[in-house]
C-alpha cells in the first residue's frame, strides 16, 4: 500500500459546470421530444377522429349541429393547455416573487454572494503576495505579526461564522426549490403527455377529414366538400397549432426546471466543498502558525541558554588568566619571615587541635544524622517501587505507536 500524498488530480482542480442554457423548442418538434403513444391508443385515436369526421358528414353544413361541432374543436386540449400553462405560471411567480423578495436576486444569486464574501474573508486572513508559510517565517524573529495575525482570525472568526450559517441556509432554500421543481414537472409531464396523446388526434382528425374531403368530392358533393375544407379541416389544423404551441412552450418550461434543478445541485454540492475544503485549510494554516510560533520561543530559549554559556565560559578564562598571572608573580617574589612562620606553624598546631576536638564532635552528630536519614529512605521506600513499575508500565506502551480504530469508534 502506497501511504505517500499524491497531488490533486486536473478533475478536483476544475470550477463545477454550469448546465447550458435550454434551446427554444419548435413547435412542430415538440411532439417528436416526447414519449410515443403506444399502439393501442393510436387505434383508438384514430378509430375516434373517423368515427366523429363520419358523424359530421351526416350533417348539412352550415347547419347550427353542424356548426357546433365544428366549433367544438377548438375546446379539444382545453383542460390540458390550462393545467400546462398553469404549472408554468406557478413556477414563474415562485421565481418573480423570490426575485422580488432579494432584490432583484433569486436563492442562487444569494448563496453565490455567500461563496464570494466566504472568499474575500479567507484572502483577507491569507497573504497577498507570499505563501502562508513564507509570511510566517518572516514573521518568526520578533513574533509580533504572528500575534496580530491570530489577533485578526480571532476577529474574523464571527464573520466567518455568520458566513457559513448563510451557505447553511441557502442549501436548505435551495433543496427547498428542487423539492418544489420536482413536483411542478410531474404535474407538468402528465399534462404534456396527454397533450401528446391530443396532438395526435388531431393528427388523426386531420387525415380523416382530408381522406372525407376526397370521398365527397369524388362523389360529386363540392358544396359538402368545400364546407369541409374551409371550416372543420381550418378548425382542426388551427387547433392543432395551438396544440403544438403549448407543448412547445410546456416542454421548454420542463427543461428549464430540469437545468434549474441541475445547477441547484451542483451549486449544494460547491457549497459544501467550500465548507469542508476552505474552511479546513484556512484551520490547518492556523494551526500551522501556531507550531510555528511555538518552535520559534524554543529557539530563543536555546539563544539565551547557548548566550549564558558563552559569557561563564568567557568570565572563566579570563579569571584564570588573572589567577595565573598572580600565582607565577608570588612564586618568584622572596620568601616568609621566620616569625611569620613561626605564627604558622602555632595557628597549624592550633587548627589540628580544633580539628581533633571537632571530629570528635561530629562523629556523634553523624550518628544521629545517618540515623534520620535511614528513616526517612524506609518512608520513601514504597513510593519509590511504585513510581518504578509506573515507569516500566509505560515504556512498552509508549514503542507500541498509535494503535488501530476500533471498529465501534468508527461511522
Amino acid at each position: 500500500m502506497n501511504d505517500k500524498l499524491q497531488p490533486p488530480s486536473a478533475a478536483e482542480l476544475e470550477p463545477i459546470p454550469a448546465t447550458p442554457p435550454v434551446e427554444a423548442v419548435e413547435p412542430e418538434k415538440a411532439p417528436d421530444m416526447l414519449p410515443d403513444i403506444d399502439p393501442a391508443t393510436a387505434l383508438d385515436l384514430r378509430r375516434r377522429a373517423d368515427t366523429w369526421v363520419d358523424h359530421l358528414s351526416t350533417m348539412r353544413p352550415k347547419t347550427p349541429e353542424y356548426t357546433e361541432q365544428v366549433r367544438a374543436i377548438q375546446q379539444v386540449a382545453r383542460t390540458e393547455i390550462q393545467s400546462s400553462s398553469t404549472a408554468s405560471s406557478r413556477f414563474l411567480d415562485k421565481s418573480l416573487a423570490q426575485a422580488k423578495a432579494a432584490g432583484g436576486d433569486g436563492n442562487a444569486a444569494e448563496v453565490s454572494r455567500s461563496l464570494v464574501d466566504l472568499r474575500n474573508k479567507v484572502e483577507e486572513l491569507a497573504p497577498g503576495e507570499k505563501s502562508f508559510l513564507g509570511r510566517l517565517a518572516s514573521a518568526l524573529p520578533g513574533g509580533k505579526q504572528l500575534q496580530r495575525y491570530f489577533k485578526q482570525y480571532e476577529t474574523n472568526q464571527e464573520q466567518l461564522n455568520t458566513i457559513l450559517l448563510s451557505l447553511d441556509r441557502g442549501q436548505d432554500v435551495l433543496r427547498k426549490d428542487n423539492a418544489a421543481l420536482g413536483i411542478e414537472r410531474k404535474a407538468l409531464w402528465d399534462s404534456m403527455v396527454q397533450l401528446k396523446q391530443l396532438s395526435g388526434l388531431l393528427d388523426e382528425l386531420d387525415a380523416a377529414v382530408v381522406r372525407k374531403i376526397e370521398d365527397l368530392a369524388g362523389a360529386g358533393d363540392v358544396q359538402a366538400a368545400s364546407a369541409m375544407e374551409q371550416d372543420v379541416l381550418f378548425a382542426v389544423r388551427q387547433r392543432h397549432v395551438d396544440v403544438q404551441t403549448q407543448l412547445a412552450v410546456s416542454v421548454q418550461s420542463y427543461l428549464s426546471m430540469d437545468l434549474i434543478q441541475d445547477n441547484n445541485l451542483k451549486l449544494i454540492d460547491g457549497v459544501e466543498r467550500a465548507k469542508t475544503t476552505t474552511m479546513t485549510a484556512l484551520r490547518t494554516a492556523v494551526v500551522v502558525a501556531q507550531a510555528l510560533e511555538n518552535q520559534r520561543i524554543v529557539l530563543d530559549q536555546i539563544d539565551a541558554v547557548n548566550s549564558t554559556t558563552n559569557a561563564m565560559i568567557e568570565k572563566t578564562s579570563a579569571m584564570l588568566r588573572d589567577n595565573t598571572a598572580r600565582i607565577q608573580q608570588q612564586a618568584v617574589s622572596s620568601g616568609v619571615s621566620l616569625e611569620t612562620l613561626q605564627r604558622a606553624y602555632d595557628n597549624v598546631f592550633a587548627t589540628i587541635d580544633q580539628v581533633e576536638q571537632f571530629r570528635a564532635t561530629a562523629n556523634q552528630n553523624f550518628a544521629a544524622t545517618i540515623a534520620n536519614l535511614s528513616h526517612q529512605l524506609e518512608r520513601a521506600t514504597p513510593y519509590l517501587e511504585r513510581s518504578r513499575e509506573n515507569e516500566l508500565t509505560r515504556q512498552p506502551n509508549s514503542q507500541l505507536g498509535v494503535g488501530q480504530l476500533p471498529p465501534e469508534l468508527t461511522l
